[in-house]
């Protein structure tokens, strides 16, 4: 059945502008090679022209902040539900980066839990109602807070919002009454 389906499945992506998507559970290895992939796709397709250093460095560093996002978060979550269910959720990420409308986007999936859900969604929100200034703000202050929670502490979101062309984009679809499936974009021009 795998067989009939992977070259729709491509032919789709290739439609949606997809030119790298990794589909699976993220291990620092695979974040580091697909990295390397993007780096050379975008010095390929934009050789000779303008700003093809910043807009690379752009989207290679909102890759990195998508894809570290979905590796810590279930890592954190496996240490705190050790449970199957959630386990094999983990193999259900998902990260693609593509071409659209004259820049690129980088758009994530993966399972989160519905509990962590409204904390996520009212940051994202606070970060999208802030201009570039506000966010470089934002951005500093929570480098410099001793409160900072472990790993990222919210800065992941803010530095995709500093370097992305315009809101981050983000959905969660409600699978069941413990999980749902999270999307985050952000587009560079």
């Amino acid at each position: 059945m795998i067989k009939e389906k992977m070259n729709s499945m491509v032919k789709e992506l290739s439609e949606s502008g997809v030119v790298i998507s990794f589909n699976g559970s993220f291990t620092q290895n695979i974040i580091e090679d697909i990295g390397e992939a993007i780096k050379k796709y975008i010095e390929k397709d934009m050789s000779g022209q303008e700003d093809n250093e910043s807009i690379s460095y752009n989207v290679f560093s909102i890759y990195i902040e998508q894809s570290q996002n979905i590796k810590n978060y279930i890592q954190k979550k496996l240490e705190c539900e050790s449970n199957l269910e959630f386990f094999k959720a983990a193999f259900e990420s998902i990260i693609v980066i593509g071409k659209e409308e004259g820049g690129y986007y980088v758009c994530s999936g993966n399972v989160l839990s519905n509990e962590d859900r409204n904390m996520l969604k009212d940051s994202i929100d606070h970060i999208n109602s802030l201009d570039k200034a506000e966010l470089k703000k934002l951005y500093k202050e929570k480098l410099r807070s001793e409160n900072c929670e472990g790993p990222g502490a919210g800065l992941g979101l803010i530095e995709m919002a500093r370097r992305s062309s315009s809101k981050l984009e983000y959905m969660f679809i409600e699978r069941d009454e413990k999980y749902s499936f999270f999307t985050l974009k952000a587009v560079v021009l």
